[in-house]
């Protein structure tokens, strides 16, 4: 089988009009493919390095968040439960043990 060529060209020395505009034909695909390629990755690259950023960022927020949840030391004044949840289960528990 012979090497794939580097151009590929129509050209009026070849066989037939038929392979003339069968590469034409393929030349419009391949371009066609590039450009659709090209397109996806201009718009892929951006959104790609934006989550990257809003990721690190979001995980460097998270740490000192917490870090300083951890340092303020009122740990139990922020788990304690809000009376409205308590309440509510409270009643919750009365219709599950009412249902059976």
């Amino acid at each position: 089988m012979p090497e794939v060529p580097v151009v590929m060209r129509a050209s009026e020395n070849q066989e037939s009009a038929r392979v003339i505009m069968e590469t034409k034909v393929i030349q419009n695909l391949i371009y066609s493919y590039f450009s659709i390629v090209k397109i996806n990755i201009s718009d892929l690259v951006p959104k790609t390095v934006m989550a990257f950023l809003i990721n690190e960022s979001r995980k460097i927020a998270q740490s000192e968040l917490v870090s300083q949840i951890y340092k303020s030391g009122n740990i139990e004044t922020l788990l304690v439960e809000d009376p409205m949840i308590v309440e509510n289960r409270a009643n919750c528990r009365k219709v599950l043990i009412a249902l059976r």
